[in-house]
C-alpha cells in the first residue's frame, strides 16, 4: 500500500479545516505563516488530527504579527523560488496583512493567502457566532481590502470544494504573470465534515508559464545586429541561476550597456564590463535601442530624456505591466514571457546566427564608463570619512561591500545601501524594497530568506524609520523563537529622509528649504534600538564613529554565523545624507 493510499484510508472523513495543511503540502509548500484567531479551532483541530495520525502537512509558523508573516512569505519566495502560503484572521488580520500583498503584487511575488471569515450565522450552525468580535469583524465585502492586489479571490462556500479551490489558487498565483491570491475561509464551512479520499490526489491544474515569441525575438535580434549603441535597463532579478549567469554572458558579449536604475533584484552584476551603474542619462541620450526588461520605471521622464531615434522593447511576464493604470514609456516591440525564457531564447538566437562584428562590439564597449567611476566613487566616500570622522549611507554601503567581498551573502536593502557602492556580482545577492513602498519590508523578508537558506548570510539593512515600521518587536522575537540568525543594520539618521529630500527636490528654493528642521520628518526622540533587539537575546552595538565601523560589522557577522544569534548594528548616520 503506497503512503497516499495508507493516509486516505485512515479516515474517510475529517474537518475540512484540517484539509488545509495537508494539501498544501501535497502542492509543494514547506511552510505556511500563520497568525491565528477565532476563526481557528477547525484548522487548529485539524492539524491536532493529522499529528495524531501521522499525516504529513505544510509546517504551520506562528507569527504575532500578519505584516511580518507576509514579510516573511516574500524574503523566502526571493531566496528559494518555492510557492508560500499565509494565513490569518478574518477582516482584521487581512488588513494588517494589506501592505504585504501589495508589496507582493507589486514584484510578481507568488502567495497563497487567507484568512479566515467571521461566521454568517448567528445561531444553528457549528461554527456559528460565539463572541461579540463575530459581530464586529463582519463586513459586507471582505475581499474587497485585497481585490486590486490580487490575481484572484474567492470564498469556499462548501466544504467539498476546498481542495479543488487550494489547487486552483496555487495555480493562479505561480503562473504567468505570477503574484498574490486571496481565499477566503467562512468558520461554519471549514468545521463541516469532508471526505478525504482527494486529499492526496493530484494536483488538478497545470502551471502556465509564458514564453516568447520566437518571431519577435528574431526581429529584435535583427535590431541588435543594427545597433551602435543598445542600452539594457533591468530593475528585477532574474527567475534563476542559471538565467543571470546567461545574461551576464550576453551583454558582456555582445557589448550591450547595462543599467539598473532603482533595482529592486540583481539581473546584471555590478563588476561585469558592461554595467554602467545605476545612472541611466548619459547612455538614454545615446542610445538608438532601449531594452526594458521587467522594469516597471525604467527612467524619469521628468528629468531623464531619450533619442528620438531610439527604438524601445518592453519584455518580462507582463512587459506592459497592466496592473498599473498609467505607465507611458512607450513600446515599439513589446515580447511577453518570463524572464528566463526570454534570455535563453535572445542568447540562442544571437550566436547562431553570430552578425554582430567584433570591431563593432568593442566601439560598444568603448563607451563604458560605469566601472571606473564606480570604483572612484567607493574610494572617496570612504576616504572622506575618514578624514571627517563623519558615517553617512554611501559610506557605510562602501565598508559593508568590502566586507561581504568574502563571503556568500543575500542583502535585503530598504533605503538602506546603495548599490553601486556595496557591489554584488550573483544571483539572489540583493534586494530592494518594492516600488509599492511598503515599508517595514527588509526585515521580515530577510528573516523569510533565512528559512529558505539557513546557511547563508542574510543581512538586512534599513533606515531607522523603516525599521520601526517592520515591528520590530514582533521580527527580533520570531529571530529568536525560530533561530534566525541575521544581520540587522539600522542607518539611524532620526528621520524619514526619503520625504525630506522629496520636499527639498520639489521646492529646493521653497520655505522648507530654509528651516533647519523640515516639518513631518523628524524621528526624534529616537529609541534605543540595541535595547529592543537585546530584549530577545540578540546581540547590538551602537556605531557612531568611522574607524570602528567594519570591526563592529565583522564582529555581527561573526555572531550570526559561529553563535548562530541574531545580531543588530545601529550606526548613527549625518541627517544631511
Amino acid at each position: 500500500m503506497s503512503e497516499n493510499e495508507d493516509h486516505n484510508s485512515a479516515s474517510s472523513q475529517s474537518i475540512a479545516g484540517g484539509l488545509i495543511l495537508p494539501r498544501l503540502k501535497v502542492l509543494g509548500i514547506k511552510h505556511v505563516y500563520v497568525n491565528s484567531g477565532t476563526d481557528f479551532p477547525p484548522i487548529i483541530e485539524g492539524l491536532a488530527e493529522a499529528t495524531f495520525k501521522g499525516i504529513p502537512f505544510s509546517e504551520p509558523i506562528l507569527v504575532p504579527h500578519e505584516h511580518v508573516a507576509m514579510g516573511m512569505a516574500y524574503g523566502n519566495y526571493k531566496v528559494s523560488r518555492s510557492p508560500q502560503a499565509v494565513i490569518l484572521h478574518t477582516n482584521v488580520g487581512l488588513a494588517n496583512a494589506t501592505t504585504g500583498i501589495i508589496n507582493a503584487a507589486c514584484e510578481n511575488v507568488p502567495i497563497i493567502v487567507m484568512s479566515g471569515r467571521t461566521p454568517v450565522t448567528e445561531v444553528g450552525r457549528f461554527g456559528s457566532r460565539t463572541v461579540p468580535i463575530g459581530w464586529g469583524q463582519e463586513m459586507y465585502d471582505q475581499a474587497s481590502l485585497i481585490r486590486e492586489a490580487c490575481k484572484w479571490e474567492y470564498e469556499v462556500r462548501f466544504p467539498e470544494q476546498l481542495i479543488e479551490l487550494l489547487d486552483r489558487a496555487y495555480v493562479m498565483a505561480n503562473s504567468t504573470p505570477k503574484g498574490p491570491v486571496y481565499l477566503s475561509l467562512p468558520r461554519e464551512v471549514i468545521s463541516m465534515k469532508v471526505d478525504t479520499h482527494k486529499l492526496f490526489s493530484k494536483p488538478g491544474f497545470a502551471i502556465f508559464e509564458s514564453t516568447p515569441d520566437v518571431d519577435k525575438i528574431e526581429l529584435l535580434c535583427d535590431w541588435l545586429e543594427q545597433s551602435s549603441s543598445p542600452l539594457l535597463i533591468t530593475q528585477r532579478d532574474c527567475d534563476d541561476e542559471s538565467s543571470f549567469r546567461q545574461l551576464n554572458t550576453l551583454i558582456d558579449k555582445y557589448g550591450i550597456a547595462a543599467c539598473t536604475w532603482w533595482a529592486t533584484g540583481l539581473t546584471v552584476s555590478t563588476e561585469n564590463p558592461c554595467h554602467i551603474g545605476s545612472n541611466p542619462q548619459p547612455y538614454l541620450e545615446n542610445a538608438d535601442l532601449i531594452l526594458v526588461l521587467n522594469s516597471p520605471a525604467p527612467w524619469q521622464p521628468s528629468i531623464h530624456k531619450i533619442s528620438n531615434k531610439a527604438k524601445v522593447v518592453n519584455l518580462g511576464p507582463d512587459p506592459l505591466f497592466s496592473r498599473f493604470p498609467i505607465r507611458n514609456f512607450g513600446s515599439d516591440l513589446t515580447i511577453s514571457g518570463e524572464v528566463s525564457a526570454i534570455i535563453k531564447e535572445l542568447s540562442t538566437q544571437l550566436e547562431q546566427r553570430n552578425k554582430i562584428p567584433a570591431d563593432k562590439i568593442q566601439k560598444r564597449k568603448n563607451t563604458f564608463t560605469g566601472q571606473d567611476k564606480k570604483r572612484s566613487d567607493r574610494t572617496k566616500v570612504i576616504e572622506k570619512s575618514i578624514k571627517s570622522g563623519i558615517m553617512t549611507k554611501q559610506a557605510v554601503s562602501s565598508v559593508l561591500g568590502q566586507i561581504l567581498h568574502d563571503f556568500d551573502s543575500t542583502v535585503f536593502s530598504e533605503l538602506g545601501a546603495d548599490l553601486d557602492l556595496l557591489g554584488r556580482t550573483s544571483h539572489g545577492s540583493w534586494f530592494q524594497e518594492p516600488y509599492s513602498g511598503g515599508l517595514g519590508w527588509s526585515f521580515p523578508s530577510a528573516l523569510g530568506a533565512k528559512m529558505a537558506n539557513p546557511e547563508k548570510l542574510i543581512i538586512a539593512i534599513m533606515g531607522d524609520g523603516s525599521y520601526l515600521f517592520a515591528n520590530p518587536t514582533v521580527c527580533h522575537q520570531v529571530a529568536e523563537a525560530l533561530r534566525l540568525p541575521i544581520l540587522v543594520v539600522v542607518l539611524n539618521n532620526r528621520e524619514w529622509g526619503a520625504v525630506k529630500h522629496s520636499v527639498l527636490n520639489m521646492f529646493p528654493d521653497g520655505f522648507a528649504s530654509r528651516m533647519n528642521n523640515v516639518p513631518l520628518t523628524s524621528l526624534e526622540p529616537s529609541p534605543d534600538f540595541c535595547k529592543v533587539a537585546s530584549a530577545s537575546n540578540a546581540w547590538s552595538q551602537r556605531v557612531d564613529v568611522f574607524s570602528e565601523l567594519k570591526d563592529v560589522l565583522l564582529k555581527g557577522i561573526e555572531v550570526t554565523m559561529n553563535e548562530q544569534r541574531a545580531a543588530l548594528i545601529e550606526v548613527i548616520v549625518t541627517s544631511t545624507q
